[in-house]
């Protein structure tokens, strides 16, 4: 049985819609044949190079950085017009009858069939259900507790609702927000396939919390000994289509993570991904009614 005490922050059901994701390729320079201006055509050096598509060895920064211009014209802007044209050319197309539908906020492109509407919230937002780190939309009226969980860019996160349905004769779904780091030991429970917590840490905020609940009797804004985990929220890195060819850096953006049916491990590295700088983190947990 695992068991681990998160102690410290470390860097870092069913529905009838279907999601689609797309695959890039990594880009490759590309070799360009040298080639030469004509003999006594009359040009100024920069224009040479320029017409000579890359100079064959430069001796001075200028030379170098008017080379260097050249090439990433020549060389990047075919790339991100052939980029757009495979996009647009492999995005798959719905079928007969089918609906296709985006959510620009979380960049989820699907497909639903003919008379199925998802759910969308009072602002028109897109409702999910996190499986592993990907935001799944429902169909409209799935049953399930609605939760508004902060997910998006860390410096700007803005509430989006989830959806989680009862996996436990008479329970609750709660959601209970801890700074890091939590202070809480989870176990994994490899009989029923799920991650539980089993102690708290002495002295850690959590096992505070869980104290001061104790006396006035409030327990649903604490997590305590048995809560099942069914999600977390985490930090990772965004890379927009800009950001995989180096024009704009990755965005750490705040995501739920889904922890139902999820391998040890990969829960365990979910738990800790992020900084204390990037806010609380939010758990979501499935307890029993006593």
């Amino acid at each position: 049985m695992g068991r681990t005490s998160l102690t410290a922050a470390s860097p870092c059901g069913a529905t009838s819609l279907r999601p689609h994701h797309a695959a890039f390729r990594r880009l490759t320079r590309v070799k360009v044949r040298k080639s030469r201006a004509r003999p006594g055509f009359p040009c100024k050096t920069s224009l040479c190079e320029s017409l000579a598509f890359v100079p064959g060895i430069c001796f001075d920064r200028q030379c170098q950085e008017a080379a260097d211009r050249v090439f990433l014209t020549v060389t990047l802007v075919p790339l991100l017009g052939l980029l757009v044209a495979i996009i647009l050319r492999f995005r798959p197309a719905a079928a007969d009858n089918d609906q296709v539908f985006d959510d620009p906020a979380t960049g989820v492109y699907f497909e639903s069939p003919d008379g199925t509407v998802p759910e969308r919230d009072r602002k028109g937002e897109l409702a999910f259900r996190p499986v592993s780190f990907t935001p799944w939309p429902v169909e409209a009226g799935t049953p399930g507790e609605r939760l508004r969980i902060d997910v998006g860019p860390a410096s700007e996160t803005s509430p989006r609702t989830f959806i989680f349905d009862r996996r436990i004769v008479d329970s609750d779904i709660l959601k209970v927000t801890l700074p890091r780091p939590m202070g809480l030991v989870f176990e994994e429970d490899k009989a029923k396939g799920q991650v539980v917590v089993a102690d708290f840490v002495e002295g850690s905020e959590a096992e505070k919390r869980n104290k001061v609940a104790k006396l006035n009797q409030s327990w649903r804004s604490v997590a305590q000994v048995g809560d099942v985990l069914r999600a977390c929220t985490c930090t990772n890195l965004v890379y927009a289509t800009r950001s995989l060819l180096g024009v704009k850096a990755p965005v750490r953006t705040i995501v739920v993570y889904g922890a139902d049916n999820q391998k040890w491990p990969k829960v365990l590295a979910a738990l800790k991904a992020g900084f204390r700088s990037d806010g609380e983190v939010t758990l979501i947990f499935e307890r029993q009614r006593s």
